[in-house]
């Protein structure tokens, strides 16, 4: 087994970095200074951005919406979790019900401690939310709002079909309920069906950030809301809480790089990059159970049976990996769901994606051959 002295993470969905983009990134901070915009950008904000990077966020969405976009429907926002808090803020009341699947991204319960609501799982398969499922929490309980990842769900990397999403669609308009859609990781497959937002525009809701296609430390997001009013709407209350505005060094960068092409670069250098990882993932778990996509940054794997997840946790930590098990992802308690998360991105190089998953599958193999690991209920 590989040896290492410091813990390889395989918990954080981060993009591979290629190694020109600080060069990229100095070079834009020149031209910027060299023009005279550094200046303005510091001194001044808008709440929703300036125009020039809602324009550039119309730009980049529009390979994904089929369409061109109205600039005042977008909202530019720290991040796509502070697109989230702002859409939970608004659309889902204190003491309602937000639904979404069985298994989602883990912060949704911190949002709700933090706003008042209740969250319920629905049932789910690999491709993504049932909508017999959703409809059945419609009827039964009325929920505010349904929050989706439908391309590379978070964490089990679906990818909702297109006639799923209008089955999905048609019940959330039968009913009356908001769809949040975190489409985060949307444009990392070459091909994805179009996004609800684009298909549902009266009652949909898409916020997608920089984070997985271009650069996590950005920490720019473009939340577009149904229309140009929505969006006047839903910041109009918020304008002095959450994070006040966006920051303008960070949108003035990201608007740069999506004008000049420095964005799409990224963009096609992540997706090359992380296909060549899911090839030494792959390599590594043969035989074994596990859900993701060729250009997915990380993979859904299911243990097998004489492993819990807390056993296969602690083995990896004690072996040199951090990652995160299926309770960590789960709507409610009592999950019966034995599987871990693995991520491709975080580490620096494929050495190192080399090294984590091959500790990852020495515990598979020594596991197999050692006892049933009893599973504490």
């Amino acid at each position: 087994m590989a040896q290492v002295s410091e813990p390889i993470n395989l918990t954080q969905t981060t993009p591979p970095m290629p190694q020109w983009i600080g060069a990229a990134l100095n070079k834009t901070l020149a031209e910027l200074g060299a023009a005279g915009a550094l200046d303005s950008v510091l001194r001044t904000h808008r709440f929703s951005g300036f125009q020039a990077d809602r324009a550039a966020g119309a730009k980049w969405l529009q390979r994904r919406f089929g369409r061109p976009l109205d600039p005042e429907q977008i909202t530019v926002t720290n991040g796509t979790q502070n697109a989230i808090l702002i859409l939970l803020s608004q659309l889902v009341k204190r003491g309602g019900l937000l639904v979404t699947e069985a298994l989602t991204y883990h912060g949704l319960h911190a949002h709700a401690k933090l706003l008042g609501f209740d969250i319920q799982g629905l049932a789910m398969d690999d491709d993504g939310l049932i909508p017999e499922a959703f409809e059945a929490a419609c009827r039964k309980r009325r929920p505010d709002a349904l929050f989706l990842m439908p391309v590379l769900q978070n964490p089990t990397t679906a990818i909702i079909p297109l006639a799923r999403r209008h089955a999905i669609i048609a019940v959330a308009r039968q009913y009356g309920v908001q769809i949040i859609e975190d489409d985060v990781y949307g444009l990392l497959p070459a091909e994805a069906p179009p996004p609800i937002a684009a298909l549902a525009p009266d009652i949909a809701w898409h916020a997608a950030g920089l984070a997985k296609s271009v650069a996590t430390g950005l920490r720019i997001s473009y939340l577009v809301s149904p229309d140009a009013l929505a969006a006047r709407r839903l910041i109009e209350p918020l304008k002095t809480t959450s994070t006040w505005f966006v920051a303008p060094l960070s949108a003035a960068v990201a608007t740069r790089w999506i004008e000049d092409g420095t964005a799409e670069r990224l963009l096609k250098d992540i997706r090359v990059e992380a296909r060549e990882r899911q090839l030494i993932a792959k390599r590594w778990l043969a035989g074994y159970d596990y859900l993701t996509k060729p250009e997915s940054i990380h993979l859904w794997l299911t243990l097998p049976p004489h492993l819990t997840r807390d056993a296969f946790q602690q083995r990896a930590r004690e072996a040199g990996v951090a990652l995160y098990g299926s309770d960590a992802f789960a709507a409610e308690p009592h999950l019966e769901t034995e599987a871990v998360r693995l991520t491709l991105g975080k580490p620096t190089d494929r050495a190192e994606v080399e090294a984590g998953f091959e500790i990852v599958a020495n515990i598979l193999a020594e596991g197999s051959r050692a006892q049933p690991v009893r599973k504490i209920a």
